[in-house]
């Protein structure tokens, strides 16, 4: 494990978890976060006691987005170096071999939302505030994972206006996938981690698997390639005791 600047990193129960811990600043965006997130995220992604990661900033503020103080402050260089950590960060989540969720607690905006969206799953507590407000100030989002979690319509909504919606109306357009009361978003997703790891981290990296390539094929192909994935694992020793104690189980309850 590796907490760089600003972040907690936590191993338990098959869940790696991320905490960002920059409160003075509202967990605004730094470079040593951005780094945390894509080096913790390569040493887990082989890593057999690993099987879900969860990305939090507690439960009150989740990301408030880029520091504008070190925006103002910004050189060629280290503007240069802080996109570098952008792209690193949320090109690893994007296409991260095992399952990701965002345990989302108060604002997450800008890059915080950013980070939300590339996760796999968004848990949010009641206390939620999301958008991009930096398109107030003329900057761009990155439309493209946005839309394919809530559509055309309302990414066009979110990203031409800069408007920020609440945790309600996140979890109407699926920005959101599960709300929780406002305390228990680190916990709720952590259950959710747990529960993926129990799956067994071969099983959360094969279904992630298909999550990640799936969706890019045509019907039939998708259909060929997840019949071929099924045929792989249904003979592993692992899924055949498995399945024998399910089925124990089932028959001592009749």
């Amino acid at each position: 494990m590796t907490p760089g600047p600003d972040t907690r990193i936590a191993v338990e129960d098959g869940v790696g978890t991320i905490t960002f811990d920059r409160w003075d600043r509202r967990n605004a965006l730094s470079v040593g976060m951005l780094t945390a997130i894509s080096d913790n995220l390569d040493a887990w992604a082989y890593d057999d006691d690993v099987a879900a990661v969860v990305i939090t900033g507690g439960e009150d503020v989740f990301c408030a987005g880029l520091d504008l103080d070190l925006q103002s402050g910004f050189t060629p260089e280290s503007r240069g170096i802080y996109s570098e950590a952008c792209l690193r960060a949320y090109g690893t989540l994007l296409d991260y071999r095992k399952p990701t969720i965002a345990a989302v607690g108060g604002p997450a905006l800008g890059g915080g939302c950013d980070i939300a969206v590339f996760s796999d799953i968004r848990i949010g507590a009641d206390n939620v505030v999301m958008g991009y407000p930096q398109i107030k100030m003329g900057l761009t989002p990155y439309f493209s994972p946005l839309w394919k979690i809530v559509g055309l319509s309302q990414a066009k909504l979110l990203t031409f206006s800069g408007d920020r919606v609440d945790a309600r109306e996140a979890l109407r357009i699926g920005l959101l996938d599960r709300m929780v009361p406002a305390g228990g978003v680190v916990a709720a997703a952590t259950d959710l981690a747990r529960s993926i790891a129990e799956t067994t981290t071969r099983s959360a990296v094969n279904n992630k698997e298909l999550a990640r390539r799936s969706p890019a094929m045509d019907p039939i192909s998708a259909l060929t390639y997840e019949t071929l994935a099924y045929r792989e694992v249904v003979w592993h020793t692992d899924v055949v005791e498995r399945i024998g104690q399910a089925y124990s189980r089932v028959r001592g309850k009749k």
